[in-house]
């Protein structure tokens, strides 16, 4: 209507108040666009954030000044503008707050999330990225996910086509998210976060799938020519720079001491399975995680020289530090936390990355193909071995392997 139900005021901590007794719920500051007029409207949460998407859409933006009133917003606003599309530009908050509540409000106006590309939200984006890679990300953000060609194409054009047409089109039904590795053999696929190999005979099948989709003939033969011209099409995987942690929620720069959002180009393999939280004022492990500490003074048996052995094993883990050239040997009586600390490292690396084998395993060529794609390897209390461990001195040392995938 215009008129004035309540004021927010913040302060310099970034503190905010608004009047009391004043309206919120529904309530909201309009910041009037031409372009587009009638067509596409902006929901925000904060006035900085709606300021930054309409000087760079030049587009009508609602604020709701708080992501709490985000909901009644976006449902107020779709029975006012039925015909819009209507567009969240949510905060990407490290607790995932604005994400939720951006979705949950998103769903109820049928409308779409447009996340920014750094944590925080869009102003904080052209901060860092400069005006127009915000332009360019904020369009990107809110871009239609592109239809597969499979559904698109029919049997014949599909079968006129070249194998590195057919390739092409493969790889465009996967998002552009295939990888091959520095070999040319193992294809990986990019999800959630990180590059996870795909199993070749998997991969096939999957492909076959394509062709029958569209009815199109196939043969073993032809699978596999389209398989090997996508390998030579498809990006080679780079490897993934050390200074780089994966979590669930987004990657850790140790050096800059950075937190940004998941990247292809980041070419992790590895994640840990937790979400990141940033530091608190006086943070300590035996303050802040008091379990984990009690555990990790009984396992040194009081020594704070074999704790920080300990956590620099853990840490070799976390960071998939296999630089290192080092592998773990833990051993203790029973009950000394062995199987504790395989659990903790577990978790570090992630369980999809870990898998369990025997000293055999890392030394028949063979048997090391299932081995393949997983970044933490635990040998469990093995029976009497006898031998030179020249594979495991290898794999340790980094040193390149022969491998046999023989009927995989």
């Amino acid at each position: 209507t215009g008129a004035l139900v309540n004021l927010q005021l913040i302060n310099a901590e970034g503190l905010k108040r608004t009047l009391k007794g004043g309206r919120v719920k529904g309530a909201c500051h309009l910041i009037d666009g031409q372009k587009q007029a009638g067509k596409r409207l902006w929901i925000a949460e904060g006035y900085a954030t709606a300021l930054t998407v309409h000087h760079l859409t030049g587009e009508t933006v609602m604020v709701a000044l708080s992501s709490v009133n985000l909901l009644s917003l976006a449902s107020l606003a779709r029975s006012k503008h039925p015909a819009c599309q209507i567009i969240l530009a949510a905060d990407r908050d490290l607790n995932g707050t604005g994400q939720t509540k951006a979705a949950a409000a998103a769903e109820a106006c049928e409308g779409i999330v447009a996340l920014p590309p750094v944590f925080g939200d869009w102003n904080d984006a052209a901060m860092l990225k400069g005006e127009d890679a915000t332009r360019k990300a904020i369009y990107a953000a809110i871009r239609p996910a592109a239809q597969s060609p499979f559904d698109t194409m029919s049997e014949a054009e599909f079968t006129a086509m070249s194998a590195s047409d057919k390739a092409w089109r493969v790889h465009e039904h996967y998002g552009e998210a295939l990888a091959v590795d520095a070999n040319g053999q193992l294809l990986s696929r990019y999800e959630a976060g990180i590059w996870k190999v795909i199993q070749p005979s998997n991969f096939e099948r999957d492909v076959a799938g394509l062709f029958q989709r569209l009815r199109a003939p196939f043969s073993s033969g032809r699978i596999a020519s389209v398989v090997e011209t996508l390998k030579l099409i498809i990006p080679q995987q780079a490897a993934p720079a050390r200074r780089l942690i994966g979590f669930r929620n987004g990657v850790l720069d140790t050096q800059s001491g950075l937190f940004s959002p998941h990247s292809k180009s980041h070419w992790l393999r590895t994640l840990c399975d937790v979400d990141f939280t940033p530091p608190v004022e006086g943070e300590t492990l035996e303050t802040h995680a008091p379990n984990f500490w009690r555990w990790l003074d009984r396992a040194a048996s009081g020594n704070p020289t074999k704790r920080d052995v300990i956590l620099a094993a853990l840490f070799m883990v976390l960071a998939n530090r296999y630089d290192w050239q080092l592998f773990l040997e833990v051993t203790g009586p029973g009950g000394s936390g062995k199987s504790i600390l395989a659990e903790i490292a577990t978790m570090l690396a992630g369980e999809d990355n870990a898998t369990s084998a025997n000293i055999d395993t890392l030394e028949d060529p063979r048997k090391r193909a299932s081995l393949i794609g997983f970044s933490l390897i635990r040998l469990p209390d093995q029976e009497k071995w006898s031998g030179d461990g020249a594979g495991l001195k290898a794999i340790t040392g980094g040193d390149a392997v022969s491998v046999d995938p023989k009927y995989q």
